[in-house]
């Protein structure tokens, strides 16, 4: 996972994570992932986690609308055991780019 996101950061695009549960910062950790990889994290407007960093990371959290915005050219669902969920939902909101499932093999939808 961590060289597809390396490849896409190499060549100038952005790339969002989605959500932060603590699956996604035991990922992250694990992974080795920080903010030369991942923009930011949004997160749904309210969360106490806005205006945080993912932990153990300079990797900023901020308000879901930053996503729809900015228009990145990918956003990586952090919890990929839902991603079937997510990703029609975040289409539906407006979100033009592509996904990256990190598991159980990275790929690009």
């Amino acid at each position: 996972m961590y060289a597809l996101l390396r490849v896409i950061r190499k060549q100038g695009k952005h790339i969002y994570d989605i959500g932060a549960p603590s699956c996604a910062s035991t990922l992250i950790s694990y992974v080795g992932l920080d903010d030369g990889i991942l923009d930011c994290v949004p997160e749904i407007k309210g969360s106490l986690k806005i205006g945080k960093f993912m932990p153990g990371t300079l990797i900023p959290v901020l308000e879901e609308s930053h996503l729809y915005k900015d228009q990145p050219e990918y956003a990586l669902p952090i919890s990929w055991h839902i991603a079937d969920e997510l990703i029609p939902k975040i289409k539906e909101k407006g979100f033009k780019g592509k996904y990256i499932i990190p598991l159980p093999v990275p790929r690009i939808v």
